[in-house]
């Protein structure tokens, strides 16, 4: 069976099926194929059900109306509940759990028509432990995380989009690295009924794909937004702020030239660029996101940590004793931190349609026991704003580097429809990789 769909977006597969020139069935059989051929060296999938996929896949063949996403295969990322498939966290305790019911985001995506092939490997109840999926652009890197399986799946076509969250650096790294798109939503924006909660403060939900038309297209089945051809009369960015933030000497020097190298572009493509002075308020907002997370982290998941610490990770369980050995006090004097940076981060984005700035520290890192440092997301996680990342430029080991842009709370469609400019002028897109052998 040809393999031709996997290489193609979620907006092309839609229209396809649509206009009759694809069945969801072929579609569905490619995606599969693909995942038979590949995922065993890949590891981006912890549970799928070929069989139950198919019989979706022909069920929506056999529907008059075709929805936005209609016969488009997604990933769900195993901390999002799914009634036909198991939902273990990413940990032993919940190993064979069945939920009674489908997370309200595969509900709304499946009334779009889009149907959901498999769930995909997150790291420990979304936090730092690994699971066993690899980069696909190379198999001895990490894919990052947690969100490891969905951006894998996407970036290797097994999957057309996946969905994935965010309580640090979740989906923006593992987008990174995997050489995809990533939108992480405005904190609150799209509802998270049925998505494990870690930190409520900070628990955002998004997506990752090959298109960012096909971001808009996921994001409109979620939310009733605008469709991405009905976007054509907004206004182009016209003044990105380039900053390089607390932490810029900790990137690479190949993520830093990236980054540059974006900015020189987007100048010669007519659009403003201005170099961003760090603001006060933003320079202590890292410490202030782990703050905020432990303490939360340490409620939310504090059934697990008394009643089977035999079965958490050192990593998780050191974590939650962090978070209970936190103050009240310091907690709320995070949150305050975090409220005035969110006042500082408002006004700089008066004047200014995006901040651009990077996604990770470098590319991926070699290894898959570790997921890389969030330390470039939490800043932007912990005001709880919209950032989409867009993969440019390789490492010397020719990997994916990538930049995000970070809009205004609420603004997401705006981001989203900024992004698709910009993507435009340097003209970036998503290559499937070359499988490497795994040495």
């Amino acid at each position: 069976m040809s393999n031709d769909t996997c290489s193609m977006t979620a907006t092309q597969i839609a229209a396809h099926i649509s206009s009759g020139k694809l069945t969801a069935e072929t579609v569905m059989g490619d995606h599969l194929s693909r995942i038979d051929a590949r995922d065993s060296a890949v590891n981006a999938f912890i549970d799928f059900d070929a069989d139950r996929a198919l019989r979706l896949a022909r069920a929506a063949d056999q529907q008059p109306e075709k929805g936005l996403l209609h016969g488009v295969p997604f990933a769900v990322k195993d901390i999002i509940d799914t009634v036909d498939l198991p939902t273990s966290w990413g940990s032993p305790i919940y190993k064979g759990f069945q939920a009674p019911r489908n997370a309200s985001c595969v509900e709304m995506l499946m009334r779009a028509g889009a149907i959901p092939i498999g769930k995909t490997v997150t790291t420990e109840f979304a936090y730092f432990s690994p699971g066993a999926t690899r980069n696909p652009h190379n198999l001895d890197h990490t894919p990052g995380g947690s969100s490891s399986g969905s951006a894998a799946a996407v970036a290797d076509g097994m999957a057309v989009f996946g969905l994935g969250s965010q309580t640090a650096a979740s989906l923006t790294r593992p987008a990174a690295y995997c050489g995809v798109f990533g939108y992480k939503a405005s904190q609150g924006s799209i509802d998270l009924q049925g998505v494990m909660g870690l930190a409520a403060s900070l628990d955002s939900l998004g997506l990752m794909a090959r298109g960012i038309d096909d971001l808009i297209l996921a994001r409109a089945a979620l939310c009733g937004t605008v469709l991405p051809g009905d976007m054509k009369g907004h206004s182009s960015p016209q003044n990105i702020a380039f900053f390089k933030g607390p932490h810029w000497h900790e990137a690479s020097q190949s993520m830093q030239d990236a980054c540059v190298s974006a900015a020189e572009a987007l100048r010669s493509a007519g659009v403003s660029v201005t170099d961003l002075e760090s603001p006060a308020e933003f320079t202590h907002l890292s410490e202030c996101h782990k703050t905020v997370m432990a303490f939360e982290v340490a409620r939310a998941r504090h059934f697990e940590f008394r009643n089977h610490p035999e079965q958490l990770s050192r990593t998780f369980y050191d974590l939650i004793e962090t978070g209970l050995s936190t103050s009240r006090a310091d907690y709320d004097a995070a949150l305050a931190a975090r409220d005035a940076g969110e006042a500082a981060l408002a006004k700089l984005l008066s004047s200014h349609d995006a901040i651009i700035t990077p996604a990770a520290p470098s590319g991926a890192p070699a290894g898959i026991e570790a997921t890389g440092d969030p330390l470039f997301s939490r800043l932007w996680t912990v005001m709880r704003v919209p950032t989409v990342t867009l993969p440019f430029g390789r490492d010397a080991a020719n990997l994916p580097l990538a930049f995000q842009l970070v809009g205004r709370f609420g603004s997401d469609q705006t981001l989203l429809a900024h992004s698709r400019d910009i993507a435009d002028h340097l003209q970036i897109s998503c290559e499937i990789p070359k499988l490497q052998p795994h040495l």
